[in-house]
């Protein structure tokens, strides 16, 4: 679970093939994250850690192998955050649903996603510019909710009881920021719309 920043293009605007070792460990991080939802779910504890451990590695190992081997391509920049998103919304819905975290916190989360995606594709569709990198408090809010995950599954596991308050704590200052990066990024929405189509790109140019 990464700050969402994603894996960017080669520098100079090529690519190489999308079957990649890099995109493989992508690809496993989303397949991983339903398996850990169910078997935490199903009680299956052990293998839930284990499957949640191996799909946390992958977000760690995806961005060094593409920038070790050069396998930045298109298709691992736009997977790279979709599958953070779904590892957390995964983890943050099997907390809920066994009573560790409230209901409303993955609602809210997953809501704040959803949004987001439908926006970036009306704003594709439209072709007007769309942002890549996540504000500042975006990247806040994807690392409270990961210290939120990992402070729930810790007090749960034994690790200490003590826990659980810090988690709540932190759940509620994740909450907190996202709400704000969804404030942040409704208005970028809507400044966009209201901007004509291109005028942002012609800006750029005009500016060089």
């Amino acid at each position: 679970m990464s700050t969402g920043i994603g894996r960017a293009e080669e520098p100079d605007g090529r690519e190489g093939s999308p079957l990649n070792l890099a995109n493989a460990l992508t690809a496993s991080r989303i397949l991983l994250a339903p398996v850990f939802l169910v078997l935490y779910v199903h009680g299956d504890r052990l293998r839930a850690l284990a499957a949640f451990a191996a799909a946390a590695a992958t977000d760690v190992l995806d961005g060094l192998v593409a920038r070790a081997l050069r396998q930045h391509t298109r298709l691992g920049a736009y997977l790279d955050p979709i599958a953070d998103k779904f590892l957390a919304a995964c983890a943050l819905v099997a907390l809920a649903a066994t009573g560790r975290l409230p209901a409303w916190l993955p609602v809210l989360v997953i809501t704040r996603d959803l949004v987001q995606l439908a926006g970036a594709a009306i704003l594709r569709t439209t072709r007007h510019a769309i942002p890549v990198a996540p504000t500042r408090i975006g990247k806040y809010a994807t690392f409270a909710l990961a210290t939120t995950v990992v402070l729930a599954l810790a007090a749960e596991y034994g690790a200490s009881s003590d826990l659980a308050p810090y988690a709540a704590a932190m759940g509620l200052l994740a909450a907190e920021c996202v709400a704000i990066s969804f404030t942040q990024y409704a208005l970028f929405f809507v400044r966009a719309i209201r901007t004509p189509a291109g005028a942002e790109r012609a800006g750029e140019r005009d500016s060089r």
